[in-house]
């Protein structure tokens, strides 16, 4: 790390995971005797405003200390740009750290920060959306749905994903869904269509266990056909990722795929539940550079 190091930070985030993290960050650097500045960020779309004024400033080492949320904030933000992300993940999900392999603890991260090397990262779209790790729709959409509202009840980020997803087990169901992509189409009763730049979604659930977020190419992975008692019994191999050899499960790559279902849903991007259907998503390749651990060191 070459310049002065830049801290975004939401306080919000993680139900107070963040204030401790920010805590705990600064301190070190301040025993390090390494220079920072710091902002907060106050409402949605701060941290992207903060970010393109810190790059516009000439401020080339930004680390963001949030949610998947506001990491994918600022790194829309460095997009095309020579500054360098890095992240100090403290949110409730915190599936974007999971294929960069950076750790949880934030004073790990922070030596990934300051030590680590940066390398050219992917990017995609669904519609107009930009996402860094994970997009899709169908029961990932209907988790998301049912941890907002066990989020304003628990304090605890793990058990609201957890009630989230059991609820949504709960009234499971299908969309007759048409999908094509370069070289192939299909048409299928789909629990999920997830287009995967990273490998895990939903605090947790490893969906495209193969995305690489470097290799150019989307992980599609699509559930199709499938009855609720046999989503019940796949459910303990979605979640380690070793749900690819059922035949309920198509798996392939792709530099976009384009979706079209009625009815009309709402689109799982980074963990947000945002409108957007029907949908193409497309790869955008090493959109922007993401400081990680040294390779051999991860």
């Amino acid at each position: 790390m070459t310049s002065q190091l830049h801290l975004i930070w939401n306080p919000v985030a993680g139900n107070g995971a963040a204030v401790s993290a920010y805590e705990l960050v600064t301190d070190a650097l301040a025993e390090r005797g390494i220079p920072f500045s710091a902002e907060k960020t106050a409402y949605a779309g701060h941290a992207t405003e903060l970010a393109k004024t810190a790059v516009a400033s000439g401020i080339k080492e930004i680390a963001v200390l949030g949610g998947d949320g506001t990491i994918r904030e600022v790194a829309s933000a460095l997009m095309n740009t020579d500054a360098h992300l890095g992240i100090i993940s403290c949110g409730t999900g915190n599936d974007i750290i999971r294929p960069l392999k950076i750790p949880k603890d934030p004073l790990a991260a922070l030596d990934i920060v300051l030590g680590g090397e940066a390398r050219q990262m992917d990017a995609a779209t669904a519609n107009d959306l930009l996402y860094f790790n994970v997009a899709g729709f169908g029961f990932d959409v209907d988790v998301l749905r049912y941890v907002e509202i066990y989020k304003k009840r628990m304090k605890n980020g793990s058990m609201a994903y957890l009630r989230g997803l059991l609820t949504a087990l709960l009234h499971l169901y299908s969309r007759k869904t048409k999908i094509s992509w370069p070289g192939g189409s299909m048409e299928s009763d789909v629990l999920i269509i997830a287009a995967g730049n990273g490998t895990h979604f939903g605090g947790g659930m490893m969906v495209t266990p193969r995305a690489d977020p470097f290799d150019g190419l989307l992980d599609i992975c699509v559930i199709h056909n499938i009855s609720k008692l046999n989503a019940y019994l796949i459910l303990p191999k979605f979640l380690k990722g070793e749900h690819l050899d059922t035949k309920y499960v198509t798996y392939f790559t792709a530099t976009e795929l384009t979706a079209e279902w009625e009815p009309a849903s709402l689109l799982d991007v980074d963990g947000d539940v945002l409108p957007g259907t029907p949908v193409t998503f497309r790869i955008l390749p090493k959109a922007l550079w993401v400081t990680v651990p040294k390779q051999g060191e991860a």
